[in-house]
């Protein structure tokens, strides 16, 4: 296939992919307890990815909110990294989609034209839909598994309905991922945006049980086999690991209490806010193993 030729990403080679579903996890803002990025990035590493492309710096990124990385030794300048991020390509098993993963650091530059030209890829591929993910801070405990989505129309709805994904109702600031659905709606090319809901009460860890939900998820949703025994045994690990600090710690303990009566009160952390509360929440990295 010739290559493409675009703004906000450069394409090295195209791949040879059979009508690919489009994968997206952003680092950043949408990205709590690492689920976002970290679920597309397991797929990457899981089903063998190929990189392709990627972000171009300069026309997504301002360097002034995320700095390049610089590594100097003894004086001398070894290195720098600009924000950035790659595209995957992946080839699955017969009878299953291919993918195309971007794990990539959230754009702050030309939203609206990198959504167009990410669309545009999708479709020129043949993509049979695009779904991003991303993951808030929320009132619910580290067990519960509430993933809620908002999607291009009935050609998703369904879909997502019945994996018991909860649509969201929200009028305010809008994420990327909105942006990226509103490009996607234009071209008629279906798109879903899924958001995995984290406890407020934790911090400093990469949340493995709601990553597990996602990639489970995401193997129905887009018809592709993926195995998960690595973060099922992350998951195990660190809810052991929980239930010892909570047990040691009484603070920790009436957190949890209050995050069951807003529960029980119906009580749904507002999209728009991080969920942070001063003094109602425990930074795992402080108190779990090394």
């Amino acid at each position: 296939m010739t290559r493409m030729e675009y703004q906000t990403f450069r394409l090295e080679t195209m791949p040879a992919l059979a009508a690919p579903m489009f994968i997206i996890g952003f680092r950043g803002w949408g990205n709590a307890l690492e689920v976002s990025a970290g679920t597309a990035a397991y797929l990457v590493e899981t089903l063998q990815a190929v990189p392709f492309g990627h972000m171009e710096p300069d026309a997504c990124y301002r360097y002034d909110e995320n700095r390049p990385v610089v590594k100097i030794e003894t004086g001398v300048m070894k290195s720098i990294t600009p924000p950035g991020g790659s595209f995957f390509a992946i080839q699955t098993h017969a009878g299953e989609n291919d993918l195309v993963v971007l794990v990539a650091d959230e754009p702050s530059l030309n939203w609206y034209h990198f959504s167009r030209e990410l669309v545009d890829l999708a479709h020129r591929l043949k993509a049979p839909g695009v779904i991003t993910l991303g993951s808030m801070f929320d009132n619910v405990l580290h067990t519960d598994r509430v993933i809620s989505a908002v999607t291009t129309g009935s050609d998703v709805e369904g879909q997502v309905s019945r994996q018991g994904v909860i649509p969201i109702n929200y009028h305010g600031p809008s994420a990327i991922h909105t942006i990226i659905l509103e490009a996607c709606r234009k071209r008629a090319v279906s798109g879903a945006s899924l958001w995995g809901h984290c406890p407020t009460y934790l911090q400093g860890i990469t949340h493995h049980g709601m990553m597990l939900q996602l990639v489970r998820l995401l193997a129905d949703m887009a018809s592709f086999s993926v195995k998960t025994d690595a973060l099922e045994a992350g998951w195990e690990a660190l809810k052991t690991q929980i239930q010892k600090l909570m047990t040691d710690n009484p603070k920790l303990q009436e957190i949890m209490n209050q995050v069951r009566k807003k529960k029980r009160e119906g009580a749904m952390q507002d999209l728009g806010q991080n969920g942070n509360e001063q003094g109602k929440v425990i930074n795992l990295k402080d108190f779990l193993d090394p």
